[in-house]
């Protein structure tokens, strides 16, 4: 196929294509679709599926030659696109509706984002202040509270006999008197504080890893993710059969307050994922077969009455290689920043 084109770069990533499909190409596909099109016409005079293509009515055909561009155009952009060696990252834009002119060629303008380049930045400035988590005696009583007001006992009062029946509600016969209670409440939100201590700090050292290496977002870019988790939203409340107004008032929150948090989520998720994939690539973060092998086995382990024939999809495996080096590299750029006592079983 000849894709006549040119392009002009807009920006670093924005770039516009002047594209044009022959007109020979374009009547070809149109009296085509014309034909089949008026296959399911119904005039009177003929008998259904025989009415020429002659007697179609101008809106009807126009309609048709929409209908053929929206064919036929991908086939041209993909084509100049990947010509170019460009990836988008976003839908592309037309920046016109085309005009169909007799016996004339189509003209049509798009613009095109992809991702910039970026330069990972000094790693060595990203300095996140570790905060040393504790449980104070507060917190045990809120927890005992919550305790007595949740679980039936035969014992009323907060002593040695009632911690000794939560002791065996909560799977903990071993407990025997109040004390030996608010100690393992103690030890169960320290634990639980140290994690989310630990999760915040890995947060906050990729968000200033972000910040360091300059790392922004074509807005198509992230428009486009938060439309997907706007369709995902809704293709979610259908089959649950909730209406998302009834949704949105029982969460006291309104639809544009929801795309204001899918554009930030979106911001966020498409960031740390671009800054992952830029450390793996500088520091050179591969996974060898025999770790991709180990992966693929745990996650058959997993979901055992999956399709068998996934595993071995090159395409399947190709993403799973990608997802190994993304999270190889979190882990060592936590445990390069923060050090290895901030990784978990889960990194």
């Amino acid at each position: 196929m000849d894709t006549k084109y040119t392009r002009k770069d807009i920006n670093e990533y924005t770039h516009e294509f002047e594209l044009t499909i022959p007109f020979e190409s374009f009547n070809h596909s149109y009296e085509l679709m014309l034909k089949d099109y008026s296959k399911d016409l119904d005039l009177k005079g003929f008998r259904k599926g025989k009415v020429p293509s002659n007697l179609v009515s101008p809106q009807v055909k126009e309609v048709v030659k929409y209908e053929t561009f929206e064919k036929l155009a991908p086939l041209y952009i993909n084509t100049a696109v990947e010509k170019e060696n460009l990836v988008p990252i976003a839908p592309y834009e037309f920046k016109e509706i085309p005009k169909f002119l007799e016996n004339l060629d189509i003209p049509f303008t798009i613009t095109v984002t992809t991702m910039p380049k970026f330069t990972l930045g000094n790693m060595k400035k990203v300095k996140v202040t570790k905060e040393v988590a504790s449980v104070d005696e507060k917190e045990i009583d809120q927890a005992i509270e919550e305790l007595k007001t949740s679980q039936k006992t035969e014992t009323k009062e907060v002593n040695d006999a009632w911690a000794k029946e939560i002791g065996k509600v909560i799977g903990e016969e071993t407990i025997t008197t109040l004390k030996e209670l608010r100690e393992k409440i103690k030890s169960a939100l320290q634990v639980q504080k140290e994690h989310y201590q630990m999760h915040k700090m890995q947060d906050e050292a990729l968000k200033l890893a972000i910040k360091e290496s300059k790392i922004e977002i074509p807005q198509p870019a992230v428009d486009f993710e938060a439309s997907e988790r706007e369709k995902a939203f809704n293709e979610d409340m259908k089959s649950r059969g909730v209406s998302i107004d009834d949704f949105l008032k029982a969460n006291n929150i309104t639809i544009e307050k929801m795309r204001e948090l899918w554009q930030m989520d979106a911001k966020e998720a498409i960031e740390s994922d671009v800054f992952l994939s830029l450390f793996a690539e500088t520091k050179e973060v591969q996974v060898s077969d025999e770790e991709l092998e180990e992966k693929i086995e745990s996650i058959k382990k997993e979901r055992p009455d999956a399709d068998q024939s996934v595993f071995s999809n090159l395409e399947w495996r190709e993403y799973v290689k990608r997802v190994e080096v993304k999270e190889k590299a979190f882990r060592l750029f936590i445990e390069e920043v923060l050090g290895k006592e901030f990784l978990d079983s889960h990194n």
